[in-house]
């Protein structure tokens, strides 16, 4: 199946850049989107492992207020590519 392009002009210039479908892209921007959220709930996870026991439950806080907005983030990612 041949994907659709679309032609879009660079700006001031005559030559034109060619796209893929808007669908293709978001696809894989949703995909990238997907993929970063979980490396950052990992790099989150091993934090809060090698902290464990810290006194500077401020900082341990936050961490873990980050990695729920991560986990939050990656729920409805995954909800909207209905998976």
């Amino acid at each position: 199946m041949k994907s659709r392009t679309r032609e879009i002009p660079r700006e001031g210039e005559d030559t034109r850049v060619l796209l893929p479908h808007t669908t293709i892209l978001l696809r894989h921007l949703e995909e990238r989107r997907v993929k970063t959220l979980v490396r950052s709930l990992s790099v989150l996870d091993e934090w809060l492992e090698e902290n464990e026991g810290r006194t500077d439950e401020v900082r341990v806080r936050r961490i873990k207020r980050w990695r729920g907005e991560a986990l939050q983030q990656l729920r409805l990612e995954l909800n909207r590519a209905g998976l």
